[in-house]
């Protein structure tokens, strides 16, 4: 015999709302670390191009300067080893002014011409990294003072002496 009643029904520690809080604090707080990752795979990726890929001079065609750091995009066609015309595109600091009709440096990966970078122009890996630390450091922040505020009561409410009642 267990002990336990058979027939009663035990309540979870969580209901579904608390399982489904839960999960989404969770999925916030792993998401900073995500984006950092896929962030540094993409900058890798593009540098490892960058080093081995052929390059190529292509021309600005279309570029918007705007105040948003995100959008700021320029966009380069380049022709290939295999004559054919491709595109790409590369993010614009706010200190870079391309001028449509300019030429760039793109380097190219020879057996797939649409994989390229503009040299000189960020890959779009530093966003994404940037996104996920400025999560990290909010989140993780977050969480860690959620820890240390419930870590610290349950050690108060732990070591606290419980009250004595003196008969005199």
């Amino acid at each position: 015999m267990t002990g336990g009643r058979a027939d009663v029904k035990r309540k979870s520690a969580l209901s579904w709302k608390g399982k489904a809080n839960l999960a989404v604090a969770v999925l916030v707080i792993c998401l900073g670390p995500i984006l950092i990752g896929v962030g540094s795979f993409m900058i890798n990726a593009d540098e490892e191009l960058a080093r081995t890929g052929t390059q190529a001079t292509g021309t600005i065609v279309h570029f918007k300067d705007v105040t948003k750091a995100s959008s700021r995009r320029m966009q380069v066609e380049f022709t290939a080893a295999d004559g054919l015309p491709h595109r790409t595109f590369a993010a614009v600091d706010h200190d870079q002014h391309p001028v449509v009709g300019s030429e760039a440096t793109v380097v190219y990966a020879e057996n797939d011409p649409a994989r390229a970078v503009v040299l000189g122009h960020e890959s779009d890996g530093v966003w994404f990294r940037g996104v996920g630390i400025v999560l990290t450091v909010i989140f993780g922040g977050l969480g860690l003072l959620l820890c240390l505020g419930v870590g610290t009561a349950a050690l108060r409410a732990k070591f606290r002496k419980p009250a004595t009642n003196h008969v005199v």
